[in-house]
Formats: C-alpha cells, sequence, structure tokens
C-alpha cells in the first residue's frame, strides 16, 4: 500500500504535516475528513527524504517580520488605511523578502481578503498568535492599536535574544581559542617532540606515550571526528523536529540542573506573555488559551496549557489550575488570582512575564559568569596537562647515556 504524504490543517486551523498510507489519494482525503482534517497540499517524496529536507518554508526572518510589523503599526496609528500604508513600505523598504511580503498583503487586500485571511495563507511567516490578534482588530475596528501590541510583544523576544546571544560571545570566543590552541599543540608541536624523543631512543613515561598516541589518533582520523559530530548533531536537530523526538528532548533539558529552571522560567514567560497580549488585544481567555497551546514550544508546558485549556472551560479558575500544575511561580499564580478579581488579567500576566524576564536575564548572566572562569580553568588543565608530559619526557633526555 503506498504512503502519501501531506500537508493538512485541524479545525482550530493548526498546520500538520504527517504521512499516511491509503490504496488511494481520494482514499485518504476521505480518511483526514472523518479525522477532522483539510487537506492542503502533497509532499512530493517519502517520509524519510522530508526528513532530512529543511523544515521551514519560511520568506521573512524574525528581524523582518518585526520591521513589517512596526511600520505597519506606526502608518496605522497616523490614520492611514492598510493599503496606503503597505504601498508605503513597498515604496521606502529595502530588504526584498520584505518588499514581496508587503506586495502580497496588498493584492490579497485589493482582491477581497481581509488582512488575517491573506496572512493565514502564509502560516510559514504568520504565527496563529499573529493571525488571532489582527483577526481580532480587525473585528474590533482596533487593528492599529493590536498592530501596536504585536510589534511590541515581537520587540521584547528579540531583546531577550539579542541578550542572550550579546552574553554568549566573549565564552564562545574563549572556548573556541582554547580549543584552537589544544588543536595546534596535539597537530602540530607534539608530533615534533615525538619525533625527537624516537630518534634519541629514549624511554617515553606513559603520561607522554599517552599524549602521543592521542596526537597520532587526531592527526589520522581528525576528518571522522568532525564527520560524525557533524552527523550527530544533524540526526538530534532532525530528531527534534519529530513529536517523539521534541517530547524526549524537551524533558531531558528541563532535568538538567541550572538550566533546567532557565529553560522552565524561559518557557513559563513566553506563556504568560503570550496570554496577556491576546487577553489584552481582545481575544477572549477560551480562544486566548487555544492559541496559546499552539505557541509555546516545550511539551511540559504545552501540557500544563491544554490542561488549563479544558477546566477552565467547566468554569474553573485560570489562578486555581495554574497552581495546580506545579510549574508556575507562586508569585505568578497569585498576580493572576489578583488580575481575576479586579478584571485585569490580560495586564497581570505581562507583568509577570516582565519579572520572569528580569529573572531570566540575571540567571544567564550569573552562567555566563560561571562558565567563564570554568572554560579556563579546564583549557589550563588540558593546555597545563599536555606541557608537564612533554616536559617529563624532556627532562628525562638528562638520564640518556652517550
Amino acid at each position: 500500500m503506498p504512503r502519501f504524504s501531506y500537508e493538512a490543517m485541524n479545525a482550530e486551523g493548526r498546520r500538520i504535516i504527517d504521512s499516511s498510507e491509503a490504496n488511494t489519494k481520494d482514499d485518504l482525503i476521505l480518511t483526514l475528513q472523518t479525522k477532522g482534517l483539510t487537506l492542503v497540499r502533497w509532499i512530493d517524496g517519502s517520509p524519510s527524504r522530508q526528513f532530512l529536507l529543511k523544515r521551514s518554508g519560511r520568506s521573512l526572518n524574525s528581524k523582518e517580520l518585526l520591521l513589517i510589523t512596526r511600520e505597519m503599526a506606526h502608518l496605522m496609528k497616523s490614520g492611514l488605511p492598510m493599503d496606503r500604508s503597505l504601498t508605503i513600505i513597498i515604496q521606502t523598504g529595502e530588504a526584498k523578502p520584505l518588499l514581496a511580503m508587503a506586495q502580497y498583503l496588498k493584492e490579497s487586500l485589493q482582491g477581497g481578503k481581509s488582512l488575517s485571511d491573506a496572512m493565514a495563507a502564509k502560516t510559514e511567516d504568520f504565527s496563529d498568535l499573529y493571525i488571532n490578534m489582527v483577526r481580532v482588530g480587525e473585528m474590533g475596528g482596533i487593528l492599529p492599536q493590536v498592530m501596536e501590541k504585536l510589534a511590541g510583544f515581537m520587540e521584547r523576544t528579540e531583546e531577550i535574544k539579542k541578550f542572550v546571544i550579546s552574553s554568549s560571545i566573549y565564552p564562545a570566543i574563549l572556548l573556541m581559542i582554547g580549543m584552537v590552541s589544544v588543536g595546534v599543540i596535539m597537530g602540530v608541536v607534539v608530533p615534533r617532540f615525538a619525533a625527537i624523543f624516537t630518534d634519541l631512543g629514549q624511554k617515553i613515561p606513559a603520561s607522554t606515550l599517552l599524549l602521543i598516541q592521542c596526537s597520532q589518533f587526531l592527526r589520522a582520523w581528525w576528518w571522522v571526528m568532525i564527520l560524525s559530530s557533524g552527523l550527530i548533531v544533524l540526526g538530534l536537530w532532525r530528531f527534534s523536529g519529530t513529536s517523539r523526538g521534541k517530547d524526549r528532548l524537551d524533558r531531558i533539558w528541563i532535568r538538567l540542573p541550572m538550566l533546567g529552571n532557565l529553560i522552565m522560567d524561559i518557557q513559563v514567560g513566553r506563556f504568560t506573555r503570550t496570554l496577556g497580549t491576546l487577553v489584552q488585544s481582545g481575544v477572549p481567555l477560551l480562544k486566548a488559551l487555544s492559541i496559546v497551546r499552539e505557541v509555546v514550544n516545550n511539551v511540559v508546558v504545552k501540557f500544563a496549557a491544554e490542561q488549563i485549556f479544558r477546566q477552565v472551560k467547566e468554569g474553573k479558575r485560570v489562578s486555581t489550575l495554574m497552581k495546580d500544575q506545579g510549574i508556575f511561580p507562586a508569585m505568578a499564580v497569585q498576580m493572576v488570582a489578583l488580575g481575576e478579581e479586579t478584571g485585569k488579567i490580560g495586564e497581570m500576566l505581562i507583568s509577570v512575564s516582565d519579572d520572569l524576564d528580569v529573572r531570566v536575564q540575571s540567571k544567564i548572566k550569573s552562567l555566563l559568569a560561571l562558565l567563564e572562569p570554568i572554560a579556563i580553568l579546564l583549557m589550563g588543565l588540558v593546555i597545563g596537562g599536555v606541557v608537564i608530559s612533554m616536559l617529563t619526557a624532556i627532562f628525562g633526555i638528562n638520564d640518556i647515556e652517550f
């Protein structure tokens, strides 16, 4: 029975890429319809081939998406209609992907589509969060304000990314220099001394002999080590793209000492900021929770969001359900409870996410501050061990009888 790969949409608008066996494509279409799925397109190639292909089909990167969002928000807030705003972006923009997206959106509007419907056809570039917020803005006549909130949400996300990257530059350079230094010593210096020891016929100490053997192994098989490391990284990256792989890796990450708590703070902060932004923009709470389930990445937080969504429909309070999940900080639960009492749950969720962002930045600074001396110590031990091993053999030259 042949296997067909496909892309489909469920009733909530979520994109699903999968493959199934069926006698014909028509039979598979009927099967998908019984499951509440709508076929979007057939995907050429076998699942194994799809596993090795690039998983992302985005035409805009995060910076370009932020730029077009900020410009649309600024122009519409100035009183310009959407089509006129897109025309200005096309005339003044420089990045080709951004211009192409603005042209596509403008043509879609001229063709009678709403902005949210046009974006829904580009799910690789616009998330469910983005599309639903735009749809709410269109329905409520507050699209400029919603676009401004979206821009603020995305700017905050970019700020955190920039902070992590900038804070990691020095430790990364330090580790790179250390690895290059060890490589030069093992690949160039050690072999030259090994040749000298061999010519002298000297009995080589065990530590020096081990060092020479390691050097010979690295010189002979360095390309295998690089290739195997690359394949392992590629395999893990692809494995993380499957539902089973992502579930396992997410649970492993959160169990790591120190890093686990940091990852959970990042994911919980993403949950609260997304939910708060949606509620503040006028999205009903149930719909907002439905969207958040698809936005969060970690399977543990996703499961918690799913449980909260299901039980909120039964009339339970969000703060009580957050407490029951056991992954949300006590302060976050208390602030959400206060928001429910005062009718300002959106503002409280944003406040919680701000607090978590500050905590995340503090933890990252502490971890990186700890990483620097550890990296220096490790490189010192490695290079020092190499030097001592070589000196031990050099000092033994005095014992040779000529």
